[in-house]
């Protein structure tokens, strides 16, 4: 009985990003066409994390496939990729695929005291993922999730990105 509580438990935890989905009938964001200016980051579950955050806690995939996708915008030239996310329109992030990661670390004040012990366990889909948030509110308006998205030279997640960016400069009107 308890296992399948526990079992529930995690599969209601996993499941639940996906209820912030927006309906796929709608189609495309108007953001996605509207939009010139994108900050790149990291997706951390409950936050946005900038690319300009010094965290050390991403995982080296995550660095490289974020590289890849700067690469890939500022060779597709739709958008310009600015530091700050007070300055873009909309936010662009991944995440790399896992189902449990486990971190931890010190910090220190002053060479030779401990000022604090941290740690952390996230919980995750085995999925790659690009998540793309305005930036003035922070809400979700598209996300693209597939297993192995963010390898390669031209990441299959980044071209699902651009066909829907496509799709919304086709139906928006542009003032």
């Amino acid at each position: 009985m308890r296992d399948t509580v526990s079992s529930l438990l995690v599969g209601a935890a996993l499941a639940a990003p996906l209820a912030l989905l927006p309906p796929a009938e709608a189609g495309p964001p108007a953001q996605l066409a509207l939009a010139r200016y994108v900050a790149l980051g990291y997706d951390r579950g409950d936050r946005f994390v900038s690319v300009t955050d010094v965290r050390t806690d991403f995982l080296p995939e995550e660095r490289a496939a974020l590289q890849t996708i700067r690469a890939e915008i500022e060779r597709w030239e739709r958008y310009v990729v600015v530091d700050r996310p007070g300055q873009a329109d909309l936010l662009i992030a991944v995440r790399k695929g896992r189902l449990v990661s486990v971190g931890g670390g010190v910090r220190t004040g002053v060479p030779g005291s401990v000022s604090g012990i941290g740690g952390g366990v996230q919980v995750s889909s085995p999925d790659d993922m690009i998540e793309v948030f305005d930036a003035k509110d922070g809400s979700l308006i598209w996300r693209v999730m597939r297993p192995n998205g963010l390898d390669g030279a031209g990441p299959p997640l980044f071209d699902e990105f651009r066909a829907q960016v496509a799709k919304a400069d086709k139906v928006t009107t542009k003032p």
